[in-house]
């Protein structure tokens, strides 16, 4: 017997699991989309946020059955599909944080040889 604190919870879980992993999903689609427009690898960030929203609708599922029935299979299940959710996107902050800060390092570079090319020699800073 669980507590009725436990059981709120795992409702709440259920409920709340389920819209956001339906968000994920589109939003996931919406990115896929878009970044297939300008290159292939650009859908890549989107089917990893589809795959991270079907893990959790998953997840949710299980804790509305542990919900209404506890089953020690329900509990592995909803922990294993949560921490698939957690890693996958743990990896994607990850690639995300790393190609932030190669593209701030290359707008810096590139700044830079613009300035020393003489690139910026003909704005008149007076104006400003």
């Amino acid at each position: 017997m669980k507590p009725e604190s436990v059981n709120r919870s795992l409702v709440t879980i259920s409920k709340w699991g389920k819209a956001a992993g339906i968000l994920f999903i589109i939003m996931g689609a919406f990115a896929a989309l878009s970044g297939a427009f300008f290159f292939l690898i650009g859908a890549i960030p989107g089917v990893l946020q589809i795959i991270a929203g079907i893990f959790l609708m998953r997840s949710a599922k299980e804790a509305g059955q542990m919900a209404e029935q506890f089953n020690e299979l329900s509990e592995e299940n909803m922990l294993d599909y949560y921490a698939k959710f957690v890693k996958m996107q743990g990896i994607y902050l990850i690639v995300s944080i790393g190609i932030s800060v190669i593209a701030v390092i290359l707008v810096i570079i590139f700044m830079m040889l613009g300035i020393a090319d003489g690139l910026f020699k003909d704005f008149d800073t007076n104006t400003y």
